[in-house]
């Protein structure tokens, strides 16, 4: 891989991050101007791309993809149980063990994973690998993450009403069905739909949604910078320092391991790893802040972890020729 890829690759994101943090903390950009970005990019323009890069995919390709699938849902719903599992066995109150458990385990893929991986594998596989990550961590992760920290919010309040109130317990079926609303996840489902099946797909339809989908990466990556200069960074954190080193470094490895004992070969394979060593997620920022919970540390290891792309993403590249 050469350096000229990998500066391609990495250098738009650092740019972007690096200028509207700056001026996010210059104040250019006032809290509902930044919520209105996020929405913009988790709503509308990622859903956008990721629907014709879904439909436009190889409908061979797609259809061997099952195996990639399953180490996800390891990598990133099954790794957040079993770190919520032990914060709670620590003593950690429910409230911060579901939001720093879905913070050290979550992904930004669906959101920087466009920009980096079409540099170094090619849009049909970048594509890929985002749409199936946008579908595994939103119907397996955020969702189990949204029931965690409002099960734990409602005995919060309860206990502090000095009650249980069942009227407010959260409802699986209820997340779940709110879960699959959101077009972050019916829209690549929607793509792939159309691609298995074999269904044609508008011209005009590719045209009228293409300005959303050229937008996504540039959008996604312009929000998150403002949700990290919004919050204050604490680097000497415990819980900063712990949840750091899992993204950037347990987690990918797990990835490795699943994919090299499973025997799974080619780009995909490659390009799964690599994108095991993206950011964590910006919804453990949104989350922080709806819940008024660990705001400070879910902004710091998203800094960390996105810095650490630098060092993580081309060792993962170098890596992968051993997959």
């Amino acid at each position: 891989m050469s350096a000229s890829i990998l500066i391609s690759a990495i250098a738009p994101v650092i740019f972007v991050l690096a200028l509207v943090f700056a001026a996010g903390k210059h104040k250019r950009f006032s809290e509902e101007q930044a919520r209105g970005c996020s929405r913009l990019a988790l709503t509308y323009a990622l859903p956008a791309a990721l629907f014709l890069s879904m439909a436009h995919f190889d409908r061979s390709l797609l259809m061997q993809q099952g195996p990639i699938a399953v180490v996800m849902l390891i990598g990133y719903s099954g790794l957040y149980l079993v770190l919520y599992w032990l914060l709670r066995a620590l003593d950690m109150d429910k409230l911060k063990a579901a939001l720093l458990g879905y913070t050290f385990a979550s992904t930004a893929v669906p959101i920087y994973g466009l920009t980096v991986l079409t540099a170094i594998y090619g849009g049909q596989v970048a594509a890929g690998i985002v749409g199936l990550a946008a579908l595994v961590t939103n119907l397996a992760q955020v969702s189990v993450a949204v029931f965690l920290l409002q099960s734990a919010f409602s005995e919060l309040g309860s206990a502090k009403n000095g009650r249980v109130n069942r009227g407010q317990a959260s409802s699986v079926v209820r997340t779940i069905a709110d879960s699959a609303a959101n077009p972050l996840v019916w829209a690549p489902v929607l793509g792939a739909i159309v691609a298995l099946f074999g269904l044609p797909l508008s011209p005009y339809v590719s045209t009228a949604l293409n300005p959303l989908a050229v937008s996504a990466a540039g959008v996604a990556i312009f929000a998150s910078g403002l949700v990290l200069a919004a919050h204050q960074i604490k680097l000497m954190s415990s819980a900063v320092i712990v949840g750091s080193f899992i993204s950037l470094v347990v987690q990918p490895a797990l990835f490795f391991a699943m994919i090299k004992v499973a025997g799974l070969s080619g780009a995909m394979a490659h390009a799964a790893f690599v994108a095991s060593t993206m950011p964590t997620g910006t919804p453990s920022v949104l989350f922080a802040q709806q819940y008024k919970s660990c705001e400070a540390e879910t902004a710091s290891i998203m800094l960390v972890t996105t810095l650490g792309m630098l060092v993580a993403l081309p060792a993962s590249i170098a890596l992968s020729a051993f997959l």
